[in-house]
C-alpha cells in the first residue's frame, strides 16, 4: 500500500505584539463600557480563563475572553455608524441586566443590545432606549422584572 501524503497545516496562527496590543485594549474597552470594576473584572477573567491580568493571556486566551465579552453585551462599535455605544444611565443599565436575565433564564434568545432595543421599541414606541423618559423607563423595567418573575 502507498501513504497517502497528507497536507501541510497552513492554518497557523501568527500573534504578533500590534494583535496583542488591539486584543488587551479591546478587552480593557470592554471593561469599561460593560461597568465592571476592577475586582469584577479580575473575578470573571480568573473564572474565565483561569488568570487575574489579561496580560498572561496567549492568543487563544485573549481569544476566549473577547468572545465572553461579547457574549456579556459587549460592542466595540455601533455597526451602522461606527460610533462608539452611549453610556448608559443606571435605569437604562437596570434594563439591559434584565435583559440579560431574561436572555439566562431562556426567555430571549438574542441577548444583545439592538435586540433588546427592538423589544423597547415594542412595549413604548420608542425607537432608542435613550430617548424614554424616566417614567417610561420604570415601565420597562416593571415589565421586565413581570416578564423574569412570570417563569419562576
Amino acid at each position: 500500500m502507498t501513504a497517502i501524503p497528507r497536507k501541510a497545516n497552513t492554518s497557523r496562527v501568527v500573534d504578533t505584539a500590534k494583535a496583542r496590543s488591539i486584543d488587551l485594549a479591546k478587552i480593557h474597552l470592554a471593561k469599561k463600557q460593560l461597568g465592571w470594576d476592577d475586582d469584577t473584572y479580575r473575578d470573571i477573567l480568573q473564572t474565565v480563563c483561569q488568570v487575574r491580568s489579561a496580560g498572561e493571556l496567549d492568543f487563544a486566551g485573549r481569544r476566549r475572553f473577547l468572545q465572553h465579552l461579547e457574549r456579556c453585551g459587549f460592542k466595540p462599535k455601533d455597526g451602522k455608524t461606527g460610533k462608539p455605544l452611549p453610556r448608559l444611565t443606571p435605569q437604562q443599565a437596570k434594563v439591559f441586566s434584565l435583559w440579560q436575565q431574561l436572555h439566562a433564564a431562556g426567555r430571549v434568545q438574542d441577548r444583545r443590545f439592538g435586540a433588546m432595543e427592538a423589544w423597547v421599541r415594542a412595549q413604548t414606541g420608542v425607537d432608542r432606549l435613550a430617548w424614554l423618559t424616566g417614567p417610561q423607563l420604570d415601565q420597562v423595567i416593571e415589565s421586565a422584572k413581570l416578564w423574569l418573575a412570570r417563569g419562576r
